[in-house]
Order: structure tokens, then sequence, then C-alpha cells
């Protein structure tokens, strides 16, 4: 009779041990691009992402750090870095409320940084194994530190923030995202377009190709108020 309660409880250990190593509660890219021109023009650009994960029902929390640096015949010409992080609360199969801050600094962009919080509600329009469409929206703060005072000054204003992600893995080792967000505030607004191809290429490695678009509405004297990214890089998700 021991024996036998000893087999069960092994066997009960054992199932509960395999259930939970099958749950993955962590994922995420890392991405790394670099680009090196020679000749007529002298460039190097590099890129790097770390983008994580964690879901456990109904929590889902994520990490995102990013850089770029370009520097064309010997001079810098970009210098950007910055990230966020989000933690969000699924109260149903298809709502959910989140919370996010954000901080960049760009070297070119006339801000010495920019932070951001920001709280609200979203919205699962498609869920399924394919595809995956989130809209949300909220409200929040933003402050941004501008480089030089004497052309412009700081801003320090509420904020609404609405924003879409659209998921699509249109093959097993091919995915489409869409990301669109737009800040809106009383000083400013900043919107922003991520576009992404990514193709598994061997393993967990895959070759990743995005376009990126920022827009801000006013901007220091002197800085565009639109900036493009085309950036491919070799991605390794975990």
């Amino acid at each position: 009779m021991k024996y036998n309660l000893l087999v069960i409880s092994i066997a009960l250990a054992s199932s509960a041990v395999m259930a939970e190593e099958e749950v993955k509660l962590w994922s995420g890219d890392i991405d790394f691009g670099y680009t090196n021109l020679t000749g007529n023009t002298e460039e190097t650009t590099t890129s790097g992402k770390v983008h994580v994960l964690r879901e456990n029902a109904p929590w889902k929390w994520v990490g995102h750090i990013e850089s770029l640096y370009s520097e064309s015949n010997d001079e810098k010409s970009a210098e950007r870095w910055g990230g966020f992080t989000r933690l969000e609360y699924n109260f149903t199969d298809h709502n959910y409320i989140f919370g996010r801050v954000s901080y960049d600094e760009d070297k070119f962009s006339g801000y010495d940084s920019q932070s951001t919080a920001t709280a609200g509600f979203g919205w699962n329009l498609i869920k399924s194994e394919e595809m995956d469409w989130d809209f949300e929206a909220g409200a929040g703060y933003r402050s941004a530190k501008v480089e030089d005072p004497l052309i412009a000054e700081d801003e320090e204003e509420v904020i609404y923030r609405l924003s879409t992600l659209f998921q699509w893995q249109f093959s097993p080792t091919s995915s489409f995202v869409q990301l669109l967000s737009t800040e809106v505030g009383d000083e400013n607004t900043i919107s922003l377009s991520e576009s992404a191809i990514k193709v598994q290429v061997i393993g967990q490695v895959s070759l990743k190709v995005s376009y990126i678009v920022k827009h801000t509405d006013e901007v220091p004297v002197g800085i565009e108020d639109t900036d493009t990214e085309t950036v491919v890089s070799v991605t390794y998700s975990f």
C-alpha cells in the first residue's frame, strides 16, 4: 500500500513538473543591425533592440530597449537610445487595462530627453494562433527637455495616447507586425509607425526588415519634423 502511494505521489509530482515546464512564461527578441559603407560614402550604422515579454495570465509585462548610432565621413550623424516598460492586466478575454512608461534620448532631435507615463484601456479585436490585433486608448503625462533653451522651451503637458498593434504569422516561418501610435497634447503631438517583416533563417535566428516613421508636430528651429528609418537586422528569438 505504501509502495503504491509512493508511486502515485511520484507520478503526480512528475506530471506537475512537466506541466510547469510546458508553460513558457518568458519570450522575446534580440535584434542587431550593422551597415558599413566605403568608397564615395563612408558611413557606419549600428542598431540594436532587446524586447522581453513575460506572460502569466491574466498579467502581461513587456520590457523594451533600443539604440541607434550612425557615423558618416567620420562625423556622428545619428545617436539615439531609449525604451519602455509596460504592464497589462486582462480582466476578460478581450479587454484589459495597462500602464506604460517610456524614456528616449535623441541627440539629433533638438530634445535632450523625452519621457512619458500613460495608463488606459485596451481591446483585443482579433486573437488566434495566426493573428493578433489590439487597440488601446489612455491618458498620461509627457516631459520633454530641449537641448538649447534659447531656441525652444521645455514641455510639460497632459497627453492622450491612442495605439494599435497588429501581428500576423502568415506562414510557419514568416511574420508581419504593424504598430501605430499617437500621443496628443496641447503643445505637441508625436506619432509613430513601425512596420516589420521577420523571416526565420535557421533555428531561432531570423532576418528582420523594419521601416519606422516618427512625426513630431512642433520641433525646435532647424530640426526636421519627420524621421524615417529602414533597418535590416538579425534577430534571435527565445
